[in-house]
């Protein structure tokens, strides 16, 4: 009688795990201090957001052809992205200090108009913006004050890739 190994047939092979998908907090959102500066001063939005939702509100042409008899087909043909960033008032902060000051909150034009660095991993993409609608909420009275700004791209974003500081 041929003796065999048994155990290889008991223990089943190892199932694959499934894809992990990205975590919201891995961006992490940069607001340009200094837009009047040579250089930007990136202070981070991370302790006052809880939420952000980005759109790219699309331009779309729809046209329909004869060829179609009456169908029609679309194409999109530009774009804007906005990000709506929801979360706390926090006084004394960097970003929460620029957002809220008089000359931003209460100001038009250029005194809107400032950076966006949104950074996951080492992948970066910093794009000229408008703020609109900065609105501290207020609410109820054993809640925090909740903080709540619409980003508007102006124009087309740049990208690039961090590199290690030294």
């Amino acid at each position: 009688m041929e003796k065999m190994n048994l155990q290889r047939f008991a223990e089943p092979a190892l199932p694959e795990n499934t894809i992990t998908p990205e975590i919201n907090y891995e961006t992490e959102a940069y607001i340009n201090t200094t837009p009047e500066g040579d250089a930007a001063t990136w202070a981070s939005l991370g302790a006052l957001t809880k939420n952000m939702a980005q759109t790219l509100n699309e331009v779309l042409y729809q046209g329909s052809y004869y060829k179609d008899k009456g169908w029609g087909s679309t194409e999109v043909v530009g774009a804007q992205m906005t990000l709506t960033l929801t979360g706390d008032c926090k006084p004394g902060d960097p970003a929460y200090v620029y957002l809220t000051k008089d000359e931003v909150m209460y100001g038009f034009g250029d005194a809107r108009k400032t950076h966006l660095k949104l950074q996951r991993g080492k992948d970066i993409v910093v794009w000229p913006v408008t703020l609109a609608n900065i609105t501290k909420a207020y609410g109820d009275s054993a809640a925090t004050n909740a903080l709540t700004v619409t980003i508007h791209g102006n124009g087309k974003p740049v990208t690039g890739t961090a590199v290690a500081e030294v």
